[in-house]
């Protein structure tokens, strides 16, 4: 008897918390729970902001460069598989391994100043003529936005190194590319 009624207790607690929780009156008692539902039943805006918005330089490249369209519909002018050597005007050495799909580009390697080298990551696209590369080194606490320019002899491009609270300002680069047999 004690666990007929044990258990029909349960089934009402049980009904009465689900008819409650339909009920749109229903307060939580959770701060972290209302707060979480209030955020997620706010009214969102799904619009980008135009770049002309946006008045900080390297934003405004960065949102350039976030643009869908550099990855789809844009038909590269060649290929730049193989392996890239970059000598930045710092007088740090970039060796990449780079792969290709379509117009996106990435790979992996070694940034290498004086006689410390360590592991890097690279990851960006081909758009027109440009080959636009973010190099992260492995420390993790720096990006490499590099830009070469593909279409023409000798291989040359830009860089620009940001860092946390940190000012930057465009160098210059030479490129090498020794193209993948397979």
């Amino acid at each position: 008897m004690k666990r007929i009624s044990l258990v029909l207790i349960v089934i009402l607690c049980l009904g009465f918390s689900a008819q409650s929780q339909d009920n749109p009156d229903y307060m939580m008692t959770d701060a972290a729970i209302q707060e979480m539902q209030m955020s997620l039943d706010m009214p969102r805006y799904t619009g980008s902001v135009p770049r002309y918005m946006i008045t900080d330089p390297a934003l405004r490249e960065m949102s350039i460069s976030l643009d869908k369209p550099r990855y789809t519909g844009n038909v590269p002018i060649g290929n730049v598989v193989g392996n890239w050597q970059l000598m930045l005007s710092d007088g740090k050495y970039i060796g990449l391994k780079l792969l290709q799909s379509e117009s996106v580009v990435f790979g992996k390697g070694n940034m290498t100043s004086g006689s410390t080298s360590q592991f890097a990551t690279a990851s960006g696209s081909i758009l027109g003529n440009d080959l636009r590369l973010d190099v992260v080194p492995e420390n993790g606490t720096e990006v490499y936005a590099i830009s070469v320019d593909i279409g023409r002899l000798p291989l040359v491009g830009t860089y620009i190194v940001f860092r946390a609270n940190s000012a930057s300002k465009p160098e210059t680069l030479q490129a090498r590319l020794i193209p993948s047999s397979a």
